[in-house]
């Protein structure tokens, strides 16, 4: 299950940072499928950050309430991780994390109607 969580996460990551870059599609259609809990063929603002949150909590395994870099190691890029450490203490914080892939979200809803296609 965490290996599974860790390949969507990882590929989410990329996806809304590509599709904000290029103007493209941020997700495969599996990504989708699994994260579109309520079926109307769109991840809402609530959909993503509740799998977020949970992905986050999947991540951290020791349950300190942040992540460090050997818990993604597999997940980010050291810069990607860094950048994500917005304080420079050498862990991510559950809200360090949220803010970042919230952001993520919103550069990739390029129609800015709360909703990735």
């Amino acid at each position: 299950m965490r290996t599974k969580i860790a390949t969507t996460v990882s590929a989410l990551l990329l996806c809304t940072a590509m599709a904000a870059a290029q103007q493209a599609s941020p997700m495969h259609e599996g990504h989708r499928d699994h994260l579109d809990t309520d079926d109307d063929g769109a991840v809402n603002r609530t959909e993503y950050r509740a799998f977020m949150t949970e992905a986050f909590g999947k991540l951290d395994t020791d349950r300190d309430g942040s992540l460090r870099a050997a818990d993604v190691g597999q997940i980010l890029t050291t810069d990607q991780f860094t950048a994500m450490d917005r304080n420079g203490d050498g862990a991510v914080s559950r809200t360090e994390f949220m803010n970042q892939v919230m952001a993520d979200f919103a550069r990739a809803d390029s129609s800015g109607d709360g909703q990735l296609q």
